[in-house]
This record gives C-alpha cells, sequence and structure tokens, in this order.
C-alpha cells in the first residue's frame, strides 16, 4: 500500500501544471457525483423507511388492533343480549350491529392496504370467512334465546365463542404480529442505515472539500495566487451540502425515533390494552350467562384485567393510583398501562394516562360488586349491574374508561402523525436541490480554474 501511495505521488509531481489543473477539475467533478449518488440513495432508503413505518405497518397494526377490539365486543354484546330476558336490551342489540358494520369495513380496509403478501393475506381470508360462520352461530343462539330454549341457547353461544376464542382473535393478533415484526425490522435497518449513508456523505464530502483545498492551496504555492474566489464558492457549498445532508439524516432519525420509539411504542401498548379490555369485558358477561364454565370465565377475566394493569402484591388500587398520581411507579406494577405510564413523553400525556388508570379501577371495582352478588345468589340483581349503562354500573363504568382511554391514544396518535409528517418535510425536495447543489460546485469549480488552464493554452 505504501508503494503504491509512493508511486502515485511521484508521478504527480511529474505532471505539469495545466495537467493538475486538469486531474483536479475532473476529480472535483466526479466527487461532486459521488457525493450527489451517495446522498440521494441514502434520502431515497430513509423515505421509503418512513414510508414503511407510517403509513404501511403502523396503520395496519393499528387496525389489526381495532379488528380485536371489534371482535371482542362482538362477543360482548352478545353475551349480554343472551344474559337479559328476550327483547330487554335492545342496547346490546344495536351495539353489535354497529360493531358488525365497523368490523366489515375495518377487513375491507386491511385487504385493501396488504403489504407484506400472504403474511397479510391469509390472516385477512381466514377473518373474513370465519366471521361469516361466527355470525351463523350467533344467529342460531338468538333464535333459541328468542324461543326459550335456554341449552340449545347455550351451546349455539359455545360455538361462537370458541370461534372467536380459537380462530379470530387469535387470527387478528397473527395480522398484528406479521405488520408489527416489519417495522421493527424497518425501523433497525433504518437506523443502521442511517448511521452508515451518514458515515459515507462525510467521507465522500470530505473528498471532495480536501481535492478544493488542494487545489486552492496548489494555486497559492505554484502560481501565487493568494485566493480563489469560485474555488471559495465551491468550497462552502460542499461543506454546506455535506452538512446539510447529514442534519437531514439526523433530523429524520429524530422524528423516526419520536414517531416510533415515543409515540407508537405506547400507542401500540395502549391498543394491545384496549382489546385485551375488551375480551375482559366480554368475559366478565360470560361469568353470568353460562354457569357451567364459572371458574373458566372469572380466571380469564382476571387473567386478562392483570395483562392490562397487575397490582404489587398487597396493593389496593386507591394505593397504587395515589403512587402514580406523585409521579411513581411501585415495583411490581406491570401490564399494559405500566408499559405506558414508563413511556410518558407528551404534554397531557400523564394525566390522561393517570385517569384512565382510575377508571379502569372504578370499572374493577364494580366487577367486584358484580361478583358479590352472583355468588349471594342475586343473579338478576348481577345482571342488572352488568349491562346498565347508569353511571355506577358495569357498562358505564366500562365506557368512561374507553373515553379515558381514547384520550391517552390520542395524544401519542397526533404526536406520532406530526412526527411522520416532519419527516417527509424534512425528506420532501431532496432529489431536486441536491443536484442543483452539485451542478453550482461543479461550475464555480470549473470557473475558477479556466482562467488558469487558459495561462497555459497561450
Amino acid at each position: 500500500m505504501t508503494t503504491s501511495i509512493s508511486s502515485v505521488a511521484k508521478s504527480i509531481k511529474t505532471l505539469k501544471t495545466p495537467q493538475i489543473l486538469q486531474l483536479g477539475l475532473q476529480s472535483t467533478w466526479v466527487m461532486s457525483i459521488l457525493l450527489m449518488i451517495l446522498s440521494i440513495a441514502g434520502v431515497q432508503v430513509q423515505r421509503q423507511a418512513v414510508q414503511t413505518i407510517g403509513k404501511d405497518a403502523a396503520p395496519s397494526i393499528l387496525d389489526a388492533q381495532r379488528i380485536n377490539d371489534s371482535l371482542a365486543d362482538l362477543d360482548a354484546n352478545v353475551a349480554n343480549e343472551l344474559i337479559a330476558k328476550p327483547g330487554k336490551n335492545p342496547a346490546a342489540v344495536k351495539a353489535y350491529g354497529e360493531r358488525q358494520e365497523k368490523l366489515s369495513k375495518l377487513l375491507v380496509g386491511a385487504a385493501e392496504n396488504i403489504t407484506y403478501g400472504d403474511a397479510e393475506r391469509l390472516p385477512i381470508q381466514t377473518l373474513q370467512l370465519q366471521l361469516g360462520n361466527y355470525m351463523m352461530m350467533v344467529q342460531q343462539a338468538r333464535d333459541h334465546h328468542q324461543r326459550g330454549d335456554t341449552n340449545a341457547m347455550l351451546a349455539a353461544y359455545r360455538s361462537s365463542a370458541e370461534a372467536i376464542d380459537k380462530t379470530l382473535l387469535p387470527t387478528a393478533a397473527e395480522l398484528d404480529e406479521v405488520n408489527w415484526r416489519e417495522l421493527e425490522r424497518i425501523y433497525a435497518q433504518q437506523q443502521k442505515n442511517g448511521i452508515g449513508s451518514i458515515g459515507l456523505i462525510l467521507v465522500s464530502g470530505a473528498g471532495l472539500v480536501g481535492v478544493l483545498v488542494a487545489l486552492q492551496l496548489f494555486l497559492n504555492l505554484r502560481m501565487r495566487r493568494r485566493l480563489n474566489p469560485f474555488l471559495l464558492l465551491a468550497t462552502i457549498l460542499a461543506v454546506g451540502s455535506m452538512l446539510d445532508t447529514t442534519r437531514i439524516f439526523l433530523s429524520t432519525g429524530h422524528h423516526l425515533k419520536v414517531a416510533k420509539e415515543d409515540a407508537f411504542t405506547s400507542l401500540h401498548a395502549l391498543r394491545q390494552g384496549r382489546a385485551i379490555a375488551y375480551i375482559a369485558n366480554a368475559a366478565e358477561s360470560r361469568y353470568l350467562l353460562d354457569k357451567a364454565f364459572v371458574v373458566t370465565n372469572e380466571e380469564t377475566f382476571f387473567k386478562k384485567v392483570d395483562l392490562i394493569a397487575k397490582l404489587p402484591s398487597g396493593m389496593t388500587y386507591d394505593q397504587l393510583l395515589s403512587a402514580v398520581k406523585s409521579g411513581q411507579l411501585p415495583p411490581g406494577f406491570t401490564g399494559f398501562m405500566a408499559d405506558e405510564l414508563k413511556n410518558i413523553t407528551f404534554q397531557g400525556e400523564r394525566d390522561a394516562a393517570v385517569n384512565t388508570l382510575d377508571m379502569f379501577g372504578r370499572y374493577l371495582a364494580i366487577d367486584t360488586q358484580i361478583r358479590q352478588l352472583e355468588k349471594s345468589g342475586q343473579h338478576q340483581a348481577a345482571v342488572t349491574l352488568c349491562i346498565g349503562t347508569n353511571p355506577g354500573q358495569s357498562n358505564w363504568a366500562f365506557e368512561e374508561f374507553k373515553k379515558a382511554h381514547s384520550k391517552t391514544m390520542d395524544i401519542n396518535q397526533a404526536e406520532f402523525d406530526r412526527a411522520i409528517e416532519a419527516s417527509f418535510n424534512t425528506l420532501n425536495g431532496f432529489e431536486i436541490k441536491m443536484p442543483i447543489l452539485i451542478g453550482a460546485i461543479a461550475l464555480f469549480t470549473f470557473l475558477g480554474l479556466r482562467p488558469r488552464m487558459r495561462e497555459y493554452s497561450l
């Protein structure tokens, strides 16, 4: 290597001034084009990462969670309808119809936004096919309920519940996982590519600046030219383009970090928690509906509650809430709400999250009353408390929890959208701006060297 550098140096020494100037001009153009190619390629990779994270994977993940919500809520509304006397819970019937319509739109939207081939397509097809079978079982349960045939109604409902538990919900979770893995992969790749691109840009940019500075020094030493204004302008543009491109990469990386790590990590945890809350709410109604599976449904409810917010051993909800309000997260507090409270980033987010936890605690307190009534033989009172929408009743508390929860999600969703938009704005127009800058560098270099080269052609 040393021998090669030495031989190159000797070859340069043998060149005449016009040849050195010509070589310098050509080297500047080559280095400029290299800087432009590396910069544009890097920016296009960054833009694709922003597109994948912000417009493809993240919305698909949220839609998969909304599908989860809708499936669990369908089941809860069916159970709420069936634990009441026929025709006595029109609110559950209405809510079921609204959820059915929303679920159909979500599945159509998911089918229109397939990005990752069969990994997405097959779960969506399964959901579409099995949903029809599920609704047929639900209708059978309703028909038996209208006729007063409790045993047949329970048999049909159990079949529909099994379809929800063993097919539909796991398939929706699979759809979520496909997009989550892709988002994680692209984000990690973007972080790696961003660092690599900055390194290459700095090296190529330094090379270009080095050539321009070397030409300036050569003119000063060989031709006694104190300063070449055009070469100075070219050098300033080269340094500026290199620094600006680096700034763009760093800014995009920062915006994506805000979008993915700060906003979407919280949003995903909240969305997962919301889907689990719907499943728990359905299990609460199942507890009153199917006495043969009381223990199973009760265990399911509390397992799902622990996934949302598991209290430290020996701590009550009031104690937990008091600690969280003071800014403390007690050791042993886990679940999706704990994950959110550990990742508070944005203005108003903590208050919204604490309020969400508070409303969930109130919902659980009413659930305790429902179970006490049922175990004391007051089944109808337990049913009334479970399906009631008045303040102090279970469905009212669940709706209040959802409102508080939605506010927390909305804060993170707004910040996610803002960060993704900022990323696109940072990258916009780069492919137009960069060639103009490179062209100006090449032109100024030519204008700076041409008079000196003409001196030797006379």
